[in-house]
């Protein structure tokens, strides 16, 4: 991500200070412009209760409901109002965006030990399940980066509690999001590069009989829905089929009526398209009164450094410059860098840290080093308008936060009474800091929510914008801008039948996209029988299995040749009676490659061509090549 686009979504409703615990900071929108007169939130007494139409609330979990969770004793959790049939979606409307974290540092290889401790929090939050990993979640982003790609799934992903394999299954699963630029494509919008592209990751029910009214949603954060696909699940056909004892929703199950003295609605609000021209945005399903409750918003606190980034290959660089710089600065010594901080060792004069683009959807104050992420339900959809008092035409804003009395009141420790430092310094998972959106005025339903980001962010966005069609057009000019570019989801919607290799020596694709193939290696592939091997040579045929279609199964590959999708196994006699396949069904055949993050026994051995024929124009999928696509 540009320094450009660094400001797009950063909310700045807070003035966090190294020293000052949290409960002395408003919770209000604007807060830079010195306002305080929304940070009183009600009496928890006073809370106007949901809907009674909510089919999701946000509740304190009980006690007893804790002890199933997995690594991690989550406070609150998920239930359902209503009963929802097994593969339905959990929320109908829509489902939520997916965020990357681009070249984690996580180990010494290339790096200081300074930049490795950066990542600290970020490391806790994958240590309880708020992170996974991009290379095994299945959820894409795979190749957005050379690095270690972290994947962050807000909203019901982060938000459920998950359930230990030897107790249950977990009871929903979500499918691969969607992916598009939202129609800001980068040569024509200065919101490109500023927000999510992949979205719209809906959850769906899987155990048996459905969700009850009552019921608590369990997420599957250990992969069991994509092991019982491979069929790497226990042998215990109890658990698998969801029919075991130990599957009993007696301890995760909580009364209507106590969710709906005790909870916060989570579906008054659902993704759709902005009516304001911001692409995505967040809707009312609803008519919303003014004064209640729009949506519960729990934030994780975040160090503002842990977000700095450089690409793999730019910590060589680094490097060697700061080998160099202690080689000078030492007198010649250049024994190692020692305890150092990321200021004691700046980057070479041409380099700046760049940012992930989770920074744009933290709220924080520029002068402050401490973030929050918000990550309840579909609120990271939710797009900006000035309040009020400041606007003079236009969309104005319809919600503001307040810290959430209603959820906060259970905790036995007010994390707010921290300061950041003892915040950071917790071995406890970091949730516990709960927001509320609440109305401003009556909402209608398929109304835009709205909410004022602040002035900070309004000025400085105001610049963006004014520069952006300058910096683009001298772009254009240098001949920087790829006049090529297509993103990879138009090359699959656009691209019939693919080019083989030699095909793309006269007529390349844009250079911004690779194929790649959906196909499972292991290493046992060489001794089957249709596998043939000539020397550093494999070759083999194409074939369905159940789970294939994966996103872990995504591996590059190159197209050599191609072929009429006849039927393989048909006598020519048969052939000829068929005539001529259907106009661009082809059967291809292809080198497959690795991919960054494959385990040992799925990494094809080094040296070898493994060539896959008759594979079918839909196991094939343009990717973005890393750094290629629009959050960078």
């Amino acid at each position: 991500m540009t320094p450009k686009t660094a400001i797009v979504r950063i909310c700045l409703f807070w003035f966090l200070c190294c020293s000052a615990p949290l409960s002395s900071v408003p919770a209000v929108a604007a807060v830079d412009s010195g306002s305080d007169e929304a940070c009183d939130a009600p009496d928890v007494n006073e809370y106007p209760p949901p809907p009674k139409s909510c089919r999701l609330l946000l509740s304190p979990r009980s006690s007893s409901s804790q002890d199933i969770d997995d690594d991690v004793d989550r406070k609150y959790g998920i239930y359902s109002a209503v009963s929802i049939p097994k593969n339905h979606p959990l929320t109908p409307l829509g489902g939520d965006l997916v965020l990357h974290l681009i070249d984690v540092s996580t180990s010494n290889e290339h790096k200081t030990s300074a930049h490795v401790e950066n990542t600290v929090q970020l490391q806790k939050w994958k240590k309880y399940g708020y992170i996974q990993e991009a290379a095994t979640s299945g959820h894409g982003g795979n190749y957005e980066g050379l690095g270690d790609i972290w994947t962050v799934l807000p909203g019901v992903s982060m938000l459920g509690a998950s359930r230990q394999q030897k107790q249950g299954r977990p009871n929903i699963w979500a499918s691969i999001p969607e992916n598009d630029e939202a129609s800001h494509p980068r040569h024509q919008s200065a919101l490109a590069g500023s927000f999510a592209l992949h979205y719209n990751l809906t959850h769906q029910v899987t155990i048996p009989g459905g969700l009850e009214g009552g019921d608590e949603v369990l997420v599957d954060r250990s992969g069991w829905h994509r092991k019982r696909a491979l069929m790497l699940n226990s042998d215990d056909t109890a658990v698998n089929d969801g029919s075991s004892n130990n599957n009993s929703k007696d301890d995760t199950t909580m009364s209507i009526d106590h969710l709906f003295s005790h909870g916060t609605c989570l579906d008054n609000i659902y993704p759709g398209k902005s009516s304001n021209g911001y692409g995505r945005g967040a809707l009312a399903s609803r008519f919303i009164p003014s004064g209640s409750i729009v949506a519960p918003v729990p934030v994780l606190p975040l160090p503002r450094d842990e977000l700095k980034f450089l690409r793999l290959k730019e910590w060589k660089k680094v490097t060697s410059f700061r080998k160099r710089l202690l080689k000078e600065t030492a007198g010649g010594k250049s024994d190692g860098e020692g305890d150092v901080t990321e200021d004691e060792l700046p980057l070479p004069p041409d380099m700046d840290w760049r940012q992930q683009l989770l920074l744009n959807y933290c709220y924080g104050h520029a002068q402050s080093s401490v973030l929050l992420f918000p990550y309840g339900v579909f609120v990271n959809y939710i797009n900006h308008a000035p309040s009020t008092s400041e606007s003079s035409d236009g969309p104005e804003a319809n919600v503001k936060l307040q810290w959430s009395e209603r959820l906060m009141n259970t905790a036995t420790t007010d994390l707010r009474s921290l300061t950041p430092s003892q915040l950071w310094e917790q071995s406890t998972p970091p949730e516990g800091l709960i927001l509320e959106l609440v109305a401003l005025k009556d909402i209608k339903p398929d109304e835009e929510i709205l909410l004022d980001y602040g002035s900070i962010w309004s000025e400085a966005w105001k610049e963006h914008s004014d520069q952006y069609p300058e910096s683009i057009l001298k772009l254009a000019d240098d001949h920087t801008l790829e006049k090529e570019y297509s993103p990879a989801y138009i090359m699959d919607d656009v691209v019939t039948n693919l080019r083989t290799v030699e095909e793309q020596t006269q007529f390349p694709y844009p250079e911004n996209v690779f194929t790649a193939c959906f196909y499972r290696y292991d290493t046992e592939a060489t001794t089957k029988s249709d596998t043939v091997n000539k020397g550093k040579t494999e070759a083999t045929p194409w074939k369905m299995s159940l789970g294939l279609f994966d996103m872990t199964n995504l591996r590059p590959c190159k197209v050599i040749s191609r072929e009429p999708a006849n039927d393989r196994f048909a006598t020519p006699q048969q052939l000829k009676q068929q005539g001529q396949p259907p106009q661009g069904k082809m059967l291809y055949t292809a080198i497959i490659q690795n991919r960054p993050g494959l385990p040992a026994n799925e990494r094809i051995p080094k040296g070898t061509k493994h060539i896959v024929s008759g594979i079918p124009r839909g196991a094939f999928r343009f990717v973005d090549r890393p750094y290629a696509s629009d959050i960078h």
